[in-house]
């Protein structure tokens, strides 16, 4: 039985790596001496005791209880600092699949001793924050940092607001952790070494999404049947403000706001799009997705082999979605109001790292190698009446096009 007695407030570390579960065995094993090496020789560079914290460790990661509480300072600024430049020397040589990159929290508050660990409020809110959505969010849209690091609001007031490190409360950028299904929600605040909070504030709470809808080697007329289709899906999903989309062609930019969230775009939009594609008999087409006005990675990802190969090898479809791991990160994984389950997704790129789904599929199919490619709408029909001319019976046969009766062995064929 835990002694009640043992109740006290520390300060608490949470650190998570990066894609560590896709690695094999030999490059866990890599990252995890790499990672308790360099928190380690971190915190002694910025006058920590390492050895004094307590630890659970996750493989991946681990939680850490700091009992000095004169150790807040050095924790958010140069612990950080000095995490991030031996990361930096480490992952300078990899490639970018590779690399060492961590989510790290800090935050203070109480823990108890128990059977399984630590009771109290203290663990779950430093857990809540390395897990939320807009953490997540934060180290995959900016593909060069090392880590994330997220505060509680506690620290930010206590220690960086009244300005006792050297960082700059400008160099955070407020974020709202909200997992109704968890019953939490709390403010915190992120930082990215090397990004600035302008930057960061775009990418966890995007003014846009930017849409492009392809169907490669379409002729011009098919792309005006499509571009007409996506307005008219717009206005159909709710999206009534259609002469705020701007972009050309079948390039969109939709502004997010409260009837055009996020989730309305990846959920009713597509589904009004498919169907108008299916009322107007067009093929399948891609829809590559990304934030704001990055409509070159938007059309990136909609004429990409993954989006490609899902077209020419599943015929029951009218359309297939490829997004960013940030757009995915942060409206399909992080929200609690999204339209379609994560597990309608699967991961198909890490150059950018994007996130794939098919319409009319609960789990995303793989394209078959062995199956044809349908025939695009857009191809003429074979034109009757073509090829040698020949009679059998009382038919007459212009190519492949039979007109009339064919006997055969005094059978009618």
């Amino acid at each position: 039985m835990p002694d009640n007695r043992e109740f006290s407030r520390v300060l608490f570390v949470a650190v998570d790596a990066w894609q560590y579960g896709g690695r094999d065995g030999r490059q866990q094993a890599e990252l995890q001496e790499v990672l308790a090496s360099a928190v380690n020789s971190a915190a002694e560079a910025a006058g920590l005791d390492p050895a004094a914290w307590e630890r659970q460790d996750s493989g991946d990661g681990f939680l850490a209880l700091v009992h000095d509480s004169k150790a807040e300072l050095a924790l958010v600024d140069p612990f950080v600092r000095e995490l991030d430049a031996r990361l930096s020397r480490f992952n300078s040589s990899r490639r970018s699949e590779n690399r060492l990159r961590l989510r790290l929290a800090i935050h203070h508050g109480s823990a108890m001793p128990a059977a399984c660990g630590y009771a109290s409020q203290g663990p779950v809110v430093v857990g809540r924050l390395l897990d939320a959505a807009p953490v997540r969010a934060a180290l995959e849209a900016v593909p060069d940092a090392n880590l994330v690091q997220v505060v509680s609001e506690t620290i930010y007031r206590d220690s960086v607001r009244q300005l006792f490190t050297d960082l700059s409360p400008d160099d955070f950028t407020e974020v709202v952790v909200d997992t109704p299904d968890k019953g939490f929600r709390a403010t915190a605040w992120v930082r990215v070494p090397g990004a600035s909070a302008d930057q960061l504030s775009r990418l966890t709470s995007p003014q846009a999404l930017a849409v492009c809808v392809r169907r490669p080697d379409a002729p011009a007329a098919l792309a005006d049947s499509i571009r007409r289709a996506a307005l008219a899906s717009f206005d159909a999903a709710g999206i009534s403000d259609v002469e705020k989309i701007s972009g050309g062609g079948n390039d969109f930019i939709v502004p997010l706001s409260a009837p055009a969230t996020g989730g309305i775009v990846l959920g009713v939009w597509v589904d009004r799009l498919t169907q108008a594609l299916a009322d107007a008999g067009s093929p399948a087409v891609s829809v590559g997705i990304a934030l704001d006005n990055d409509l070159a990675t938007a059309r990136q990802l909609a004429c990409g082999e993954a989006a490609t190969a899902i077209l020419t090898g599943v015929a029951d479809t009218h359309a297939v979605l490829v997004m960013t791991g940030v757009v995915h990160q942060r409206f399909v994984v992080g929200s609690s109001a999204r339209m379609v389950a994560p597990e309608s997704f699967r991961k198909v790129g890490t150059e950018p790292d994007s996130w794939l789904r098919v319409h009319g599929y609960a789990v995303p199919p793989e394209p078959r190698a062995d199956r044809p490619s349908p025939v695009p709408a857009w191809v003429p029909a074979a034109t009757p009446h073509s090829g040698p001319v020949s009679n059998i019976g009382q038919a007459t046969i212009h190519g492949d096009h039979i007109t009339g009766t064919v006997y055969r062995y005094g059978r009618m064929g």
